[in-house]
């Protein structure tokens, strides 16, 4: 997807490479209507780029190394998602704190 996006069939590469992600979150069981929508589709496309690139130089045996790099981003992947989870936590309770200096002032 990534290497057939510099040829002249641009415009058609990059239309099948939106479908394969839109796919790929479907079968995924993605309902998300919001932000979510297109924050989770250039996530998953930034990780399928970069691993078909590091694909075209990995010479293990079994794409070994290629599938070991995969594992490696949806680890960071779900790792980021906890953070996120974590900074929401973290600015309602500062949301809240401002609230209560607010109210108490």
């Amino acid at each position: 997807a990534v290497v057939s996006t510099q040829s002249t069939g641009a415009p058609k590469a990059t239309s099948q490479f939106a479908h394969l992600i839109d796919d790929i979150w479907f079968y995924a069981g993605d309902k998300s209507t919001d932000f979510n929508w297109y924050t989770r589709r250039a996530t998953v496309a930034a990780v399928y780029g970069l691993t078909e690139l590091f694909m075209l130089q990995d010479t293990s045996p079994g794409y070994s190394e290629t599938w070991a790099f995969l594992n490696r981003r949806v680890t960071d992947l779900a790792a980021l998602g906890e953070n996120r989870v974590e900074l929401e936590k973290q600015l309602e309770s500062a949301g809240d704190l401002m609230k209560a200096t607010f109210i108490i002032a």
